[in-house]
């Protein structure tokens, strides 16, 4: 699968659900947004490798 993590693609073998993915990544999901196939994904969402994932991080701040 295509995963875009802030703008950086990379291409990784992968069958699980978002939080799996994020979890695999060391990434906290506090801090990001994540699209599957183009539309927001709550961390349930089943993935496989024909999916393509955009993980943004969210910009704290005041």
């Amino acid at each position: 699968m295509k995963v875009t993590i802030d703008n950086k693609t990379k291409s990784i073998k992968f069958s699980g659900t978002v939080n799996d993915l994020l979890r695999k990544e060391k990434i906290r999901r506090e801090e990001v947004v994540v699209k599957v196939n183009g539309k927001l994904a709550p961390e349930t969402t089943k993935v496989s490798n024909k999916d393509k994932l955009e993980i943004i991080t969210v910009i704290f701040g005041g």
